[in-house]
């Protein structure tokens, strides 16, 4: 059995989708379909129904499923001991972090990691929180680095940073002077928010629902994608919003944003390092996390 025909199989599986799981590993949906009929063929019986809307495997699909998850996961665990058998030399890391982190901690972070360990190359994927838990649980990601959690047996947990989640406007705005507000001004003013998924809306809407407030409560006049986005609408007068501290630090010393706190309502959290509980970690690996793990106490 060939593993990359299997490990395209998995993927057909978890996509419900041929065109999907082949333009993730880089090739045409006919070769997708080709190398799914060979499996097919090998085994001597239909490993997938085709004959719905998305497509689904059929009761031998599914154990072929389940042992070839287990399967891949045995041959990267002796790929990687084999290669830890050699000294830190090398290696490549995959990680994948929510915006706040991965655009404003983690690119210096990196940088400092390669000075050490130049021969490690690191590759960082940046988008919202449960995207790079969902892609850490799939195996597509070795790291995240995430600002909010989804409860999972599977996923191996860490604290990598503590942040504040402020108030940010434009310096033109009323509250730009004033540094403190209260927490019913908070409510009644327009407020731009982030996308679902995001992990900082997330957040700040549990620590609402502890006072009784859901999204209904408040005066959300825009939803935007992720920080960037988010700022812009903010310069632009659309209302104020709740950011990272971390994500706001420039445009606060260049003067473009100002910062407000609510009296009686602070927000923190922790970002957090996850990683599959079962997969195997590579000494490239095991040193990023370990630098990462020591900066807790410094940012």
């Amino acid at each position: 059995m060939d593993l990359r025909q299997l490990q395209l199989f998995i993927r057909v599986v978890e996509r419900r989708s041929f065109s999907l799981a082949a333009a993730e590993v880089h090739i045409t949906q006919p070769a997708a379909s080709f190398q799914v009929r060979n499996l097919e063929r090998e085994f001597g019986v239909r490993l997938l129904d085709r004959s719905r809307r998305e497509i689904i495997p059929t009761d031998a699909g599914q154990v072929l499923y389940e042992h070839g998850k287990r399967i891949l996961d045995l041959a990267e665990q002796a790929r990687i001991e084999i290669g830890n058998l050699a000294n830190l030399i090398g290696g490549h890391v995959t990680v994948g972090a929510s915006t706040g982190p991965g655009e404003h901690i983690l690119p210096a972070l990196i940088t400092q990691f390669k000075a050490a360990h130049p021969a490690i190359q690191v590759s960082l994927w940046v988008t919202d929180t449960q995207e790079v838990i969902g892609r850490v649980l799939d195996r597509e990601l070795e790291l995240g680095v995430v600002g909010a959690l989804t409860q999972s047996k599977d996923l191996t947990v860490k604290p990598f940073a503590r942040d504040e989640i402020v108030v940010v406007c434009a310096p033109d705005h009323p509250w730009a002077k004033r540094g403190q507000i209260t927490f019913a001004e908070f409510l009644a003013e327009p407020l731009v928010v982030q996308q679902p998924g995001a992990g900082i809306r997330a957040v700040v809407e549990e620590r609402l629902k502890e006072r009784g407030i859901r999204d209904r409560d408040l005066n959300i006049v825009l939803e935007m994608g992720l920080n960037e986005a988010t700022k812009q609408a903010v310069m632009a007068g659309a209302g104020v919003t709740y950011m990272s501290k971390f994500a706001i630090r420039t445009e606060v010393a260049q003067g473009t944003l100002a910062v407000v706190r609510i009296a009686d309502f602070t927000i923190t959290r922790d970002f957090y390092l996850v990683h599959a509980r079962n997969r195997a970690l590579s000494k490239a690996v095991v040193a990023f996390l370990e630098f990462l793990g020591s900066q807790y106490d410094k940012l």
